[in-house]
């Protein structure tokens, strides 16, 4: 009851049994999530739901306080709703699985909630909500840690910025030849010991293995320096016969083969040390010598080069024990010592070669096991500033009413916001949002609810009259799946024209957008529309199909030197790519046409082209490599 009173003389009587019929919805369970439930029970919210894809693991337990050891491997969103059970007076619901999967989260069961809070590290799904909080105009709260370091912001669609209104930065590329073959940092050398040399001996699926299929953006014409890489990952398989067959006399091969051959082989391109300092290969009589003894247990000491291959060579032995027990298939794991002593052993020696600082086996767990660095009162405070700031957007607190989103503040811990070193917290006004933002201003956007049967029956030229009609539409335009940016229909494409929506793979959750390509007489152009397509009961419609009520303005697009100087300040990424925790981006990048349905792969028209782009850059899907790899196939 006490806790109850407290809330009650904070935001009044009446607001605190409006606040009791509310749902919210948490996206994510971890650091911040864990916080922000805990919160939001506190502070009374009727009803939450609770999102995240992930299980525990030991790194979560010193900064995620609603889990302890038993927990590990457990579903995060479950475990924690079990752990707050005991104090809670709200409706708890959990899931495990990802907030992007329309089929298990289609917009209609977003629609139930009053407001989302985000606690998510991953830059795509953070983006996936803050489209769908534009889709449906529901408020959404941002926020993020980095050690010290913390943010919230506040998002009111149509009236605030949204999370793409300012660049976020983008994830760091490498090309294959660096990793393979003139790397210059330690993470060059983390990721070769760890997606290639970990995945060629101790896993059987290697399809992420950094590049080794055609159509590898290699970094590089060099034909001399493609064919060593290919050659060097075809004889790993003969390394790979030693590690299944428990062979330990040659373990020693394993690493003459890694660290002076293929080494001798690579001083053999000339043009490769031009300008680079050229690698020191090892002896096979440092080899040798070393395999007996000069081990080390401190995984805070950077070791010498003879423990480096002393540890190599124990850790190898260790792991050709597990494997055939484990199937064959060892997975990298931070937690799991023995995978990251040699992911972490191989990348040192690969780094004394190259003249590379070598790095401690715990910093090498940070980097290689995508720990970002998080403080448990960083989320505390974060998660609390966005329940706080929550009411005030939901307009709960009598002393702090707001007539608008723009009346709402950011909040940023003191060295995260650069404004001001005498406090620890900054809170800036919100801004309105940016006109050049491609996610809420440069398009307009609706959902059209639709039932099965539509679209069994309804052609895209019936839906495209239909669209052009509503809202005003000139005869030439155009029609894009988004989601693997299929052009389905434009003034030089039609024959899928007779399709229907199901044939040409539209379903439950796909967006489309729909294009002005012709423009009036004074070169003014409709706005293109984004639409989420919501299959809904028959009973919840009139007809078929219903389109949303609509303006959509007309504009004027930029000219083409404007359009080329704002490309360095644009906030929209094409094609976008999810970010790895860590970072990092192997490219590998495939164009084509999909034969089997007939449709082409091309770039959408973005909101700023001209008229005279009528030919579209292809671009390729994106995969999200389980190892921290992210690869464009």
């Amino acid at each position: 009851m006490g806790r109850e009173s407290s809330i009650t003389r904070i935001v009044g009587p009446e607001n605190y049994a409006k606040l009791q019929q509310f749902k919210c919805l948490i996206v994510g369970a971890g650091g911040i999530g864990s916080e922000l439930l805990k919160d939001c029970i506190l502070m009374g919210f009727g009803e939450i739901h609770i999102v995240d894809l992930d299980t525990i693991d030991l790194s979560n337990l010193n900064r995620q306080f609603l889990f302890r050891q038993k927990d590990i491997k457990q579903p995060k969103s479950t475990t924690a709703v079990k752990a707050v059970q005991h104090f809670s007076n709200s409706k708890l619901v959990p899931y495990q699985g990802n907030v992007m999967d329309t089929n298990q989260f289609p917009l209609h069961w977003f629609d139930q909630f009053d407001i989302f809070l985000n606690g998510l590290d991953n830059l795509a799904a953070r983006r996936y909500v803050n489209k769908i909080s534009q889709f449906l105009k529901k408020p959404l709260i941002e926020s993020g840690t980095s050690g010290f370091d913390g943010y919230i912001q506040p998002i009111l669609p149509g009236n605030t910025e949204c999370f793409d209104c300012t660049k976020k930065e983008t994830p760091k590329t490498f090309p294959v030849c660096t990793i393979r073959s003139t790397p210059s940092q330690p993470i060059h050398c983390i990721v070769w010991a760890k997606n290639f040399l970990f995945n060629q001996l101790f896993t059987s699926d290697q399809s992420s293995t950094t590049g080794d299929s055609d159509g590898n953006d290699w970094g590089t014409d060099d034909k001399e320096e493609i064919e060593r890489i290919k050659q060097e990952t075809n004889e790993l398989h003969d390394l790979q016969q030693i590690v299944h067959h428990q062979d330990k006399v040659h373990i020693t091969d394993i690493l003459k083969k890694l660290f002076v051959k293929d080494i001798e082989k690579l001083l053999q391109l000339d043009n490769l040390w031009k300008s680079r300092a050229k690698p020191t290969p090892l002896t096979d009589d440092l080899i040798d010598s070393a395999k007996d003894g000069h081990d080390s247990t401190d995984l805070n000491a950077i070791w010498s080069l003879e423990e480096q291959i002393s540890q190599f060579i124990n850790v190898t032995e260790k792991l050709m024990d597990r494997i055939v027990e484990e199937d064959y298939n060892i997975e990298f794991d931070k937690d799991d010592q023995d995978t990251l002593v040699f992911v972490a052993t191989a990348a040192n020696i690969r780094s004394h070669i190259f003249g590379i600082p070598i790095k401690t086996v715990f910093d090498i767990k940070q980097i290689a096991g995508n720990i970002i660095p998080a403080i448990a009162t960083t989320n505390a405070i974060v998660a609390g500033l966005s329940t706080l700031t929550a009411l005030r957007l939901l307009n709960f607190l009598p002393y702090a009413k707001t007539n608008s989103g723009l009346d709402v503040n950011m909040a940023f811990t003191a060295r995260a916001s650069n404004l001001s070193k005498d406090r620890y917290l900054s809170n800036p006004k919100l801004a309105p949002p940016n006109c050049n933002c491609a996610v809420c201003a440069k398009v307009a956007r609706g959902v059209v609810k639709i039932t099965e049967k539509g679209l069994e029956k309804l052609t895209l030229s019936q839906l495209i009259d239909l669209l052009k009609k509503k809202y005003n539409y000139p005869s030439e335009t155009s029609l894009i799946d988004t989601s693997d940016q299929r052009l389905l229909v434009d003034f030089d494409f039609e024959d899928l024209l007779d399709r229907t929506l199901s044939q040409a793979k539209l379903h439950d959750g796909s967006v489309i957008l729909f294009s002005d390509e012709e423009g009036d007489e004074s070169e003014m152009y409709r706005k293109p529309l984004e639409i989420y397509l919501d299959v809904v009961e028959e009973s919840a419609i009139n007809s078929e199909i219903e389109l949303p009520a609509l303006e959509i303005p007309l504009f004027t697009p930029p000219k083409q030197e404007e359009e080329d100087e704002g490309k360095e300040t644009s906030t929209e990424e094409s094609p976008e790519k999810e970010e790895d925790k860590n970072g990092i981006v192997i490219l590998d990048e495939d164009e084509g046409k999909d034969e089997k349905d007939g449709t082409t792969t091309k770039r959408p028209r973005s909101p700023d082209q001209t008229e005279n782009d009528s030919k579209r850059a292809k671009t390729s899907k994106n995969h999200n490599d389980e190892n921290g790899v992210i690869e464009l196939d």
